[in-house]
């Protein structure tokens, strides 16, 4: 949803700080606040692609000074998912940034925050929504609006080189224009490495890939077509290569991101009880042809798909990303809510 056309937010006028949303207006500044506190500003392509075509609703908020300086900023995604009582739209947290070269950062951030989740979760939302803080935001979140731990999701990487020695595969020639990091980069669909087995390139979301998703029945965000286009097509300023990936007769999907000389599994859906193995490892070479150096995983959403980690080169990190999470004022437990709703790298992707 264009955050223009939210419900009414009132502006605090005569107060210290305006809190109100945010306009175009407003986006040079907004990207230099983004710059101070997580090292990157924020294109208005970038904004426009996260807060306006979204396949969902959003709410893009700011708590500006008297001067016009904007002093934080929080944002919230809604998108259509599955929990353990049904589907509904799942909110999550996003762009939490606040400047403390003023009044530090806790009097923006409460009053901003206080607005935004007035009334989120919504009555026909799921009970609980989530977000991935750091340290500092989830102590500030838990004591004033309780904000719970919700779980860690340990993170894995390797060596492509290993995954690939474990399965040899003659390589083509590197694909070097695979490593453009822009949106428009060209695409070679259907190029891979020769003797790959059970993989496919594509530009966009292919037929029956909201099927893959069904069929591994977990709960979490819905992997939908309109989902995955969003996500990874339109998204400006970064490049992904989706995978079609067959073994015996099912279909699965994987989602990777280029980020330098590593690959970042942001999607892995495996659906049955087939080995998966083969086509993964033929990934692997895909990827090392294209001049990548290493790949990096979250623990898989179903615990036996992590059972092959290991034979792909891949080890445990020792680092665990934490997930949070709250729920509507007076309503259910959203730790119990939240129970079995899964997280893949492609949700922290947005942050």
């Amino acid at each position: 949803m264009n955050p223009s056309r939210e419900p009414p937010f009132p502006a605090t006028e005569g107060a210290p700080l305006v809190l109100r949303a945010t306009c175009s207006e407003d986006l040079p500044s907004l990207s230099a606040l983004f710059e101070k506190r997580f090292g990157h500003g924020l294109t208005p392509e970038e904004w426009r692609w996260k807060y306006e075509q979204i396949p969902g609703e959003a709410r893009s908020r700011i708590a500006v000074a008297p001067d016009g300086e904007i002093l934080a900023h929080a944002g919230a995604l809604c998108l259509p998912g599955r929990w353990a009582g049904g589907e509904a739209g799942v909110w999550q947290l996003v762009d939490f940034a606040g400047t403390t070269a003023r009044r530090g950062l806790r009097p923006a951030f409460v009053e901003l925050g206080r607005q935004l989740l007035a009334d989120l979760p919504r009555p026909g939302d799921a009970p609980f929504l989530f977000g991935f803080p750091s340290e500092r935001h989830f102590r500030l979140g838990g004591r004033v609006f309780g904000y719970l731990p919700l779980t860690e999701v340990p993170l894995w990487t390797g060596e492509l080189a290993r995954a690939t020695s474990l399965h040899p595969i003659e390589a083509e020639a590197p694909i070097a224009e695979s490593l453009a990091v822009e949106s428009d980069a060209p695409f070679l669909e259907g190029s891979v490495p020769t003797g790959s087995e059970g993989i496919e390139r594509h530009p966009l979301a292919f037929e029956g890939v909201e099927a893959i998703w069904e069929a591994c029945g977990v709960q979490g965000v819905r992997r939908s077509t309109d989902f995955l286009n969003w996500r990874y097509y339109a998204r400006p300023g970064r490049y992904y290569r989706l995978y079609h990936l067959r073994a015996g007769n099912e279909s699965g999907l994987a989602v990777f991101a280029f980020v330098g000389e590593e690959a970042r599994a942001a999607e892995i859906w495996l659906p049955g009880k087939e080995d998966w193995l083969p086509a993964l490892r033929s990934v692997a070479a895909d990827l090392q042809a294209s001049g990548l150096k290493r790949w990096s995983f979250w623990s898989p959403a179903r615990p036996e798909w992590g059972e092959f980690l290991p034979d792909l080169g891949l080890e445990r990190t020792g680092e665990k990303q934490f997930v949070g999470c709250r729920g509507r004022e007076g309503g259910s437990d959203p730790q119990a809510a939240a129970h079995g709703f899964t997280y893949s790298m492609g949700d922290f992707d947005l942050t």
